[in-house]
């Protein structure tokens, strides 16, 4: 019995193209820390302390956390000065890489749908990104906070994609075993094969896919609904006949 779902966020929930995303990403971090940063070799190093927080393995440390001890390896200048303009970047820059994504139309209805189910809901967006950023990019796909019962972030987190351990620190988190999630993502190593690793049913959502295969539970972002209706049909009947 499926309890709870979690979905991905870029390529799943929000059309946006990753590619130009990061590229443009990257470019205005450098251009707002302007005079903290060497523009030649700030990208490499932001990658590093992205790849030091991705291969982090200590439950004590938050995915934030071993972020920043990375980070304070290469950053010359003390916390105090630096993160209050990073913090400004997320709320005042950050807003205006929406030009890079819009919304799918079907994530609407999917969730009006979902929203009538008794369900847990998880945002399982790789938690490499602090909660403001995260929270943008949710908006830009015109679905809300309060759409979810957990929303993953480098604050809250200790594991990033595609580490199994992130999946199963969701499932601890929820209080719902795996093997009654459902999770759906658009990326086969980072969202699918991780999840059915630790016994997650797992969505595979494929863009170039017309044909839905729902025998190996894959198909494009127009398929997650009638999907997830067939595997919840049962439930929302008996939920249905319950309230009348």
């Amino acid at each position: 019995m499926i309890k709870a779902i979690l979905f991905d966020l870029d390529g799943t929930l929000l059309d946006i193209d990753m590619d130009k995303f990061i590229k443009n990403y990257f470019q205005r971090l450098c251009d707002h820390l302007q005079g903290f940063v060497d523009p030649q070799t700030f990208a490499q190093n932001l990658w590093a302390s992205t790849g030091a927080m991705v291969e982090n393995n200590n439950p004590k440390l938050t995915n934030q956390e071993a972020f920043l001890q990375h980070f304070y390896t290469w950053m010359e200048h003390p916390h105090e000065q630096v993160w209050p303009l990073i913090d400004q970047f997320y709320e005042q820059i950050f807003p205006t890489l929406q030009e890079d994504s819009s919304p799918f139309p079907e994530i609407l209805e999917l969730f009006a749908y979902l929203n009538k189910l008794d369900l847990k809901l998880v945002l399982a967006t790789n938690p490499i990104f602090p909660r403001s950023a995260i929270l943008h990019r949710l908006k830009w796909s015109q679905l809300h906070p309060d759409d979810f019962a957990l929303i993953t972030t480098y604050e809250n987190m200790h594991y990033t994609k595609p580490n199994p351990k992130y999946y199963l620190e969701i499932a601890a988190m929820i209080n719902v075993l795996p093997q009654n999630c459902l999770m759906v993502g658009n990326d086969y190593e980072l969202d699918i094969k991780p999840a059915a690793k630790i016994g997650m049913k797992t969505f595979y959502v494929d863009a170039n896919c017309t044909n839905p295969d729902f025998t190996k539970a894959c198909g494009n972002v127009s398929h997650i609904l009638p999907y997830i209706r067939m595997l919840t049909g049962d439930e929302e009947k008996e939920q249905i006949e319950a309230k009348s």
